[in-house]
C-alpha cells in the first residue's frame, strides 16, 4: 500500500507591492500583528488549537516576535521580525501540528493554503515537504543504498523537450547514508543547501524507536518505509501555486506522485545504461497511470507519556526494587510499600517542567485515551 501527503508546511505572507510601499518602518509592528489576527481567523487556528500566546523562543530563523496557539507538544508559530518588512509574516507547520490541523478541522493542506488567500496579501510557500509511504511493499533502504553506491541503480528527473517529448536526465546527486550495524535505516539524497532534498527511511523503526505519533500504526504493519522530499524556495513557489488549483485529496496525491516521480525516478543501471524503473518506481508510477491513490490519515496521538511508563518497567530499577521487596518481605510488605507510594503521591509537589508537560498534553491525552485503561490496554500491555 503506498499512502500520500504532505508532512510540513511554512507559509510566508507578504504585504502586496502597493500596501507596502505605503508602510513605514515605524508601524510595521501594528500592521504585522494585524497581519497575525487576519491569518488567524482565516485559519480558524484558536478554534483548531486553543488560546493565542506570545512566544519569543525557538522561532524560525531570522524571525523575532511570534505566537503559538494552544497548549501542545508540537509546534505551530506564526512569526515576524519588528523591522524587516521584507520578510513577512511566517506560519509554520510541524508534521504533527499540521496534522492535527487537518483532522481537528477536516480540512485539507492544499485548501488551508486556499484559505490563506487575501487580495492585500502575497501568500505563497517557502518550505513544502511530500511524503510517500511504502507500507508492507518490502521496500528496503539497505539495499537501496547499496544499489546507489554500485551504481546498480540511478536517479534521473524528467524534462520535456522542445518536441514536448518527455526524457530522463541522470542527476548527479550526493548521497549519504547512516550507517546502525550493519543497516542503513536512513539515506539522504542532495545536499543540505539545495532547493529540494530527498530523505529515504526505515518509518517503522523510527516510530517504534521514539514512541512517536504514529507508533500504533507502527505496530500493525510488518514494514513502512517513507520517502520524503523537502522542496524550498522557488521550487516550494511553485508547488504552491498548483496547491491553489486543487479542489480534491485524489488531485493532491497524483501532484505528489508526479511530483515524486519527476524530480527522483529511480532507474535500473545495466551495463552502464539506464534502463527499466526500479520496483518502488514502477509502483508509484503505476498509482499515476491507473489514478488509485490512499491519502495518509491525519489522526495523530501522543505517545510520550508511554515512553516514560516503559522506562519506569525497564529501565528506572523500579521493578526490581519492588521484587526485592516481595521476595525478602512477601507480598503484604509490597502492597505496604505500594500504598506508601499512592499517599506520597497526594503530598508530592511537581516541578516547573512537569506542570508545563500537563499543560501541553493532558488534553491531547484526554481526548485521545478517554480512559486509562483505554491507553493501557492499546499501548502498554502489548509492550510487555
Amino acid at each position: 500500500m503506498l499512502e500520500f501527503s504532505i508532512d510540513e508546511m511554512t507559509i510566508v505572507v507578504q504585504l502586496s507591492s502597493k500596501n507596502k510601499s505605503v508602510i513605514r518602518a515605524e508601524d510595521w509592528i501594528n500592521v504585522a500583528k494585524n497581519m497575525v489576527a487576519d491569518i488567524s481567523a482565516k485559519g480558524n487556528f484558536e478554534k483548531i488549537y486553543g488560546k493565542k500566546n506570545v512566544v519569543l523562543k525557538n522561532l524560525p530563523e531570522g524571525y523575532k516576535f511570534g505566537y503559538t496557539f494552544g497548549e501542545h507538544n508540537f509546534y505551530i508559530v506564526i512569526a515576524f521580525h519588528e523591522i524587516r518588512i521584507d520578510m513577512g509574516v511566517i506560519i509554520k507547520f510541524s508534521a504533527q501540528a499540521l496534522d492535527y490541523y487537518c483532522s481537528e478541522s477536516g480540512v485539507s493542506p492544499y485548501t488551508l493554503l486556499q484559505m490563506m488567500q487575501d487580495k492585500n496579501y502575497i501568500t505563497r510557500l517557502s518550505r513544502v515537504d511530500f511524503a510517500v509511504d511504502y507500507v508492507d511493499e518490502n521496500v528496503d533502504v539497505t539495499e537501496i543504498y547499496n544499489d546507489l553506491i554500485a551504481k546498480k541503480i540511478g536517479i534521473f528527473r524528467e524534462y520535456i523537450s522542445k518536441k514536448n517529448e518527455v526524457f530522463n536526465k541522470k542527476t548527479d546527486m550526493i548521497i549519504r547514508g547512516y550507517l546502525r550495524e550493519n543497516e542503513v535505516p536512513t539515506l539522504y539524497v542532495g545536499s543540505v543547501q539545495s532547493s529540494s532534498r530527498l530523505r529515504i527511511y526505515d518509518k517503522k523503526l523510527e516510530q517504534t524507536e521514539k514512541y512517536g505519533n504514529k507508533y500504533d500504526k507502527a505496530q500493525r504493519c510488518q514494514n513502512w518505509v517513507r520517502f520524503e522530499a523537502v522542496f524550498r524556495n522557488t521550487y516550494a513557489h511553485q508547488i504552491g501555486e498548483e496547491l491553489l488549483k486543487m479542489s480534491s485529496d485524489d488531485e493532491l496525491c497524483n501532484f505528489i506522485a508526479c511530483t515524486m516521480v519527476s524530480k527522483y525516478k529511480f532507474l535500473n543501471i545495466i551495463n552502464g545504461v539506464a534502463d527499466s524503473p526500479t520496483d518502488f518506481t514502477l509502483e508509484l508510477m503505476n498509482c499515476i497511470s491507473k489514478g488509485v491513490y490512499i491519502l495518509k490519515s491525519c489522526n495523530t496521538k501522543n505517545y510520550e507519556l508511554l515512553r516514560s511508563i516503559i522506562y519506569l518497567l525497564n529501565g528506572s530499577g523500579i521493578m526490581s526494587t519492588l521484587y526485592k521487596i516481595k521476595k525478602i518481605w512477601g507480598d503484604d510488605a509490597l502492597i505496604t510499600f505500594l500504598k506508601f507510594l499512592y499517599e506520597f503521591l497526594d503530598e508530592f509537589v511537581p516541578n516547573s517542567e512537569c506542570e508545563i508537560w500537563l499543560r501541553k498534553n493532558m488534553n491531547d491525552y484526554a481526548g485521545a485515551f478517554p480512559t486509562f485503561s483505554e491507553f493501557f490496554r492499546f499501548n502498554v500491555e502489548p509492550t510487555l
